[in-house]
Formats: structure tokens, C-alpha cells, sequence
């Protein structure tokens, strides 16, 4: 499959490589082109570097790794109808917040932005250090992945992904329970924060300890 993303950073880069290994084609996308095809060209033959235009043209499943709505950062959304899209961002992490500014999601948004697609929330729950290790040591640990969507068929394509990089998927419903899964990131990045721990999943699960894949961890968030 042809799976592309939108943005190159840190959780890009390790699942266009774990993804790379199982055979797909992945596709990284970037505000600037240079910047993404140095990271394919790091990840390996399977990987090739362009823009977020050229992903949102180009690819069957998209990756959103920018926290912003399609809309704001692409010449047109019209070639995604009938797309999957793989939302996997948070919020920035605000130290105080009140409950109620969590009620709707980012996932929920860009479903809003681009109704012809199919947005499936998914990923967000993972640090990037999970996917240092291979598929049959994530698969062998039991590591979960929870998603969120309303459209079958492409929850059905997300799963099978998931499956392919060793995740456990755990179908958590509509679209609309999305907010719940953010929210449990920020559960789980608090722990991340606290102990230093980044390989803490859902349900507490932690991922084995495995030397970098592809590359340490640079500028960026949990």
C-alpha cells in the first residue's frame, strides 16, 4: 500500500520505517520538499520524499502528523475524496486546562475540514521510542493501539496497518469518542513526564527496551 504523511518528524520517521519494513511504499511530505526526502533517503528504499500536496494527491492512506486541518496547509482538498485518513496528534500539552476544553477533538476537526474522507484516530497514544522495536516485539508485548471512526472500511484498512508494524488494534468506536483518546494521551504523557518513561502505551503496557531504528529522538513533543 502507498501510505504517505503529512509532516517529517519524529512519529513520521519511525512509522514510514516501521511501515517501510513491512513492505508498504511510504511517502513523506514536508512544507519543505528537501527536508522530506532526507528523511526517506535515511529510512531506505521503500521511502521517497516530497510535499504535502504530493502525499495528499499521490497516497490510498495519509498520515496527518500537523496539527492544523488539511485546509490550512494544502492548495486543495479535493483529492482526497474517499481517502483514509490516520490522525495521530494531540493538543499542545497545557499544564492547566479545564475539562471542558476537551470536548470536541482534533480528529473530529479535520473530518469537519475534509467531510469526502474518512478520518480514523489512531496513534496518538505511542512516544516515538515504541517503534524502535520490530513488529514481533511490539506484536510479542501485547502493545495496543487504540482507533476511532465512523467508516468500517477504512477503521478495517487502519487495523491491518497496525497489524503489520505488530500493534494490537482496539476498535474504540465512533469518531465522536476520539476526545477520549487525546485525553488519554494526556494520562499517559503525564506519566511520560513524570518517570522519564516513553515507552508506556495504552493500558500501562510497556514497550521492550530496543536501540533506535531510525534515528534518535530530535526537537519535538511526546
Amino acid at each position: 500500500m502507498k501510505i504517505g504523511f503529512w509532516g517529517s518528524g519524529n512519529m513520521a520517521r519511525v512509522l514510514g520505517g516501521a511501515w517501510s519494513v513491512a513492505g508498504h511504499q511510504v511517502i513523506f511530505g514536508s512544507r519543505d520538499a528537501a527536508k522530506s526526502r532526507t528523511i526517506a533517503e535515511e529510512i531506505g528504499p521503500n521511502a521517497t520524499g516530497g510535499t504535502n500536496d504530493e502525499v495528499a494527491e499521490s497516497c490510498e492512506v495519509i498520515v496527518s502528523s500537523v496539527r492544523a486541518v488539511p485546509s490550512s496547509f494544502l492548495k486543495s482538498t479535493s483529492v482526497l475524496a474517499g481517502k483514509v485518513i490516520i490522525d495521530l496528534n494531540n493538543r499542545d500539552f497545557p499544564r492547566e486546562y479545564k475539562p471542558e476544553e476537551f470536548l470536541s477533538s482534533l480528529a473530529e476537526a479535520t473530518q469537519k475540514d475534509v467531510p469526502a474522507t474518512n478520518v480514523v484516530k489512531a496513534l496518538n497514544n505511542q512516544a516515538m521510542e515504541v517503534f524502535n522495536c520490530d513488529a514481533a516485539a511490539l506484536r510479542e508485548a501485547g502493545v495496543q493501539a487504540f482507533i476511532a471512526g465512523d467508516d468500517d472500511s477504512a477503521k478495517q484498512t487502519v487495523v491491518e496497518l497496525l497489524k503489520d508494524i505488530g500493534l494490537t488494534p482496539v476498535d474504540f468506536g465512533l469518531l465522536s469518542n476520539a476526545w477520549l483518546l487525546e485525553l488519554q494521551a494526556d494520562i499517559l504523557r503525564t506519566y511520560m513526564f513524570a518517570t522519564g518513561n516513553s515507552l508506556v502505551t495504552p493500558g500501562f503496557i510497556e514497550a521492550p527496551r530496543a536501540e533506535p531504528r531510525f534515528g534518535e529522538r530530535r526537537k519535538g513533543t511526546y
